[in-house]
């Protein structure tokens, strides 16, 4: 059991550690907010610990750390909720967020009110095997070391690479949710991530490339980094697309590569599936479970659990346990992504998948690993059955309607001819509408790959896995010249 140690300065109570000995307190505050009406109260306790670095060329040029302490209050009322964020921890704080979010639901304390409460569960600690985790982190020096590691073997590749960077970010956090339904629990988080990129310039050509690795719950990750792999990935990419021509706009096949090509999916078809955008009407499939929406060839899912993962999880920002939420079944959908207000509001069961960004944030329903399942072809058979088409080696960044509708740049592509790659090309831009887009993708490679990302939504920014094998999609707007 951990023991959370409380100190008093200035009226703010500083918590060492958060554990069963702030039951009483929680259970007190619980008590109120139930006794003034509300059907369920919910406090969200975080501390945070985070630093991120920049290395340009030969040299550290930002040093950002950052700390956080704080709560957020939610009262829920029938399908509706008040949320009050606060970084006063004492009693008269939370007493005060309470009643601040009391209030905009027309409930108020008395001193009157009576209300039975049975009590919190006894306290579900997921991070009792992770304490030690931010001590056996890199430290500042053997971070930076290892960023310019990056950054120097860049310009041994390649002298072309006139602009090369190299980024590390860590993310500490550790969390306790107290809730009147029983709900209490704890978990430490981890996350960190390394992120490259490079612009290439020789004579009036340009080119750039950019890769980002991430991961969770492993102190060594960036120790494990393969630098020289990496390097090498950026370099030929850069390379590849410093002489290629403007790809030329139409209607036709194309072939996404796996990993960071899933994000296209997470972005135009994930955020539909999401009770979020169904309390808003801007889901086309709001009312297709159990329809087709997709090709046959697709089976999707959304989870928490798989080991390293960025978006994995031991628990919600909620105190649920993630599941593997079977979205799309041989393009049939199944099921939506739900927190609690979502389910209230929506009738469909949570799914471990209230998330927030931190406690400033009410949770709402997020992605975590989101990903197209592999399929029964060898990459090679996709590219193979296209006879005139384009090859997406390499996504870039997009943008995307609150129905689906999106548009995403290709920053690594190659015309395929006769069932073969050819030339790259550069400018590409894939159009689409995601309800259009699903009965297209025909073909799915055996290659599942992830990649780590951040996304953000109604309760902030928050880290997730995207993913896919390569995927066939018979016909698509490509925007070019």
């Amino acid at each position: 059991m951990t023991q959370s140690v409380v100190k008093r300065q200035s009226n703010q109570l500083i918590f060492q550690s958060f554990g069963d000995d702030l039951r009483t307190q929680l259970e007190e505050i619980l008590s109120l907010g139930k006794a003034a009406g509300a059907d369920l109260v919910e406090i969200f306790l975080e501390k945070s610990d985070n630093i991120s670095l920049l290395a340009e060329q030969e040299k550290i040029s930002n040093v950002s750390p950052s700390f956080g302490i704080g709560a957020g209050i939610r009262v829920f009322l029938g399908d509706k909720d008040g949320f009050v964020s606060t970084n006063n921890l004492s009693r008269e704080g939370l007493m005060f967020a309470l009643n601040q979010a009391l209030g905009m639901l027309g409930l108020m304390q008395t001193k009157y009110n009576k209300y039975k409460f049975e009590g919190l569960s006894k306290i579900k600690d997921y991070g009792t095997r992770k304490n030690d985790w931010l001590k056996l982190c890199p430290d500042l020096n053997e971070s930076t070391n290892k960023l310019l590691e990056a950054t120097n073997l860049l310009s041994v590749k390649n002298k072309n690479l006139n602009v090369r960077r190299a980024s590390y970010s860590r993310n500490w956090q550790e969390v306790l949710i107290a809730a009147s339904d029983g709900t209490f629990a704890r978990d430490i988080r981890l996350h960190q991530t390394v992120g490259i990129n490079v612009i290439a310039i020789k004579d009036k050509n340009r080119s750039n490339a950019a890769r980002r690795y991430g991961s969770s719950d492993n102190p060594n990750d960036l120790r494990n980094w393969h630098i020289d792999k990496s390097a090498n990935e950026l370099n030929e990419s850069a390379q590849n697309m410093l002489n290629a021509e403007y790809v030329e706009a139409g209607q036709m096949p194309v072939v996404l590569a796996n990993k960071f090509g899933g994000v296209i999916f997470h972005e135009a078809c994930g955020h539909l599936l999401e009770t979020t955008q169904l309390e808003r009407g801007t889901s086309p499939f709001a009312d297709k479970v159990n329809q087709q929406i997709a090709h046959p060839s697709v089976s999707a899912v959304d989870e928490g659990l798989s080991n390293f993962a960025f978006g994995s999880l031991s628990m919600d920002d909620e105190g649920m346990e993630p599941q593997n939420t079977l979205l799309i079944e041989n393009g049939i959908l199944r099921k939506f992504l739900s927190d609690r207000a979502g389910s209230l509001r929506t009738g469909h069961p949570r799914t471990g998948s209230g998330r927030r960004q931190n406690y400033s944030f009410a949770a709402a329903s997020r992605m975590r690993n989101t990903y197209i399942k592999s399929g029964d072809f060898a990459p090679e058979q996709l590219i193979e059955s296209v006879n005139n088409g384009l090859y997406c080696k390499s996504m870039g960044g997009g943008s995307v309607g609150p129905t689906g509708q999106f548009n995403f740049s290709v920053e690594e592509g190659y015309i395929i001819k006769n069932g073969e790659l050819t030339k790259p090309v550069k400018g590409a831009t894939l159009i689409g509408e995601a309800k259009e887009i699903l009965p297209r993708i025909s073909m799915c490679a055996n290659d599942l790959d992830l990649a780590a990302g951040f996304c953000g939504s109604v309760s902030g920014s928050v880290n997730v896995t995207v993913g896919q094998p390569h995927i066939k999609v018979d016909s698509i707007t490509v925007g070019g010249r």
